[in-house]
């Protein structure tokens, strides 16, 4: 939990980290730092192209390969579907992640 300095609680901030053994496709995490949608699940990807291939930098300069890129469906609170597109397919990416930023550049709002 982190708070002010002058110890309020008016604005506390829950912060979590999660670490596990094995992959978790199911759930996307919506990353505020990353600058592109990536999983480590082929299998979910559409209209996949594997051409398409860069390095992705972590933010301790680690770097990975994207192997392609395609879409992945969702399925929406309301349960309607859509695509995420320009999803990157990372092998070695235990999770998958959504990108704020493609977000909110495809006209996507976000309130914290």
């Amino acid at each position: 939990m982190a708070q002010e300095e002058d110890g309020s609680d008016l604005d506390q901030v829950l912060l979590m980290v999660t670490t596990r053994s094995k992959e978790d496709y199911s759930s996307w995490y919506l990353d505020t730092g990353c600058s592109n949608h990536m999983t480590g699940n082929k299998d979910r990807l559409v209209d996949f192209n594997p051409n398409v291939t860069t390095s992705v930098r972590f933010a301790d300069n680690s770097t990975i390969l994207a192997n392609g890129i395609g879409k992945v469906m969702i399925t929406r609170k309301n349960g309607e579907t859509t695509y995420m597109h320009n999803v990157m397919y990372v092998p070695s990416m235990k999770n998958n992640l959504l990108s704020l930023g493609q977000l909110l550049e495809k006209g996507f709002t976000m309130a914290m």
